[in-house]
């Protein structure tokens, strides 16, 4: 299973962990430059973005801690501190090795079109078909961010009329049927429907602790989701699709969703 950033597997597809399986950090690098401070750190109360990239690694660790899942943080550096794209070809080799080694790949599904998720689930994409023209083809599927699903079915429910403004809950997948079919246009209506994931009481709320060990992260992140990051109603639905070969070739991301407006007296999210 892949995670673009320390929190995305936990946040995602908590339900579908197993002892014995294995998670990748791939955006884990520590900046060099010990006074450096991205925006987004600097937004969390950071220091420095090196004291931030560190401590992460730490709360990632804590999160799977008794999960009996094998974590792996890769040094690759996460968006806000690079000049440039990713490396690419030697993500798309680490990637093709571990892959081959597993036979079955969860890749983030990029819903938001953040750019370091649109990396991780296209490269993770070329190395699949690289081993399937050597005769080993993997499993794939693709999991729906959380809480990135959050705003897709947010706004398309405003838009429609259907749900109050802030009214922000993960109940109904049909955003994500339609995304699906948008950007994996060669689906069919069958493929394009999220596989839902009801996860019991027990594994809802030791997700929960788990998320809570992302510290630095929450507090922004259920701002950005009105305060709805950690309903238990949203934390127990995960949604996932099963990709099938022929829809392994890149697609167009298109442009990221419009923002969900900030409720009264709130900032922009």
């Amino acid at each position: 299973m892949f995670s673009p950033h320390a929190d995305d597997v936990v946040l995602s597809c908590f339900g579908a962990l197993r002892p014995g399986g294995e998670v990748v950090t791939v955006f884990a690098g520590v900046p060099g430059d010990p006074v450096f401070l991205a925006p987004w750190d600097e937004l969390l109360g950071a220091r420095t973005s090196r004291e931030m990239a560190q401590e992460r690694l730490r709360e990632d660790a804590a999160a799977y801690r008794g999960t009996g899942v094998e974590l792996d943080a890769w040094d690759h550096l996460d968006g806000q501190y690079r000049t440039g794209p990713p490396d690419t070809g030697a993500l798309r080799r680490e990637m093709r090795e571990r892959i081959g080694r597993a036979g079955e790949v969860w890749l983030p599904s990029a819903i938001g079109s953040h750019p370091d998720h649109l990396a991780v689930r296209d490269t993770g994409l070329a190395a699949c078909r690289e081993l399937a023209a050597a005769g080993r083809p993997p499993r794939v599927r693709l999991y729906a961010d959380y809480p990135y699903q959050l705003f897709a079915m947010s706004n398309r429910h405003r838009a429609h009329g259907t749900w109050s403004t802030y009214t922000w809950h993960n109940a109904d997948p049909l955003a994500l049927t339609e995304w699906f079919g948008t950007h994996f246009p060669d689906a069919s209506e069958e493929e394009a429907r999220p596989l839902p994931y009801a996860l019991d009481g027990d594994t809802t709320a030791a997700k929960e602790r788990a998320i809570r060990c992302h510290r630095t992260q929450v507090p922004e992140l259920d701002r950005a989701s009105y305060g709805k990051l950690l309903d238990p109603a949203n934390l127990g639905r995960e949604y996932a699709w099963d990709l099938p070969a022929h829809l392994w070739e890149p697609v167009d991301a298109g442009p990221p969703p419009p923002p969900a407006p900030s409720p009264p007296g709130g900032r922009d999210t």
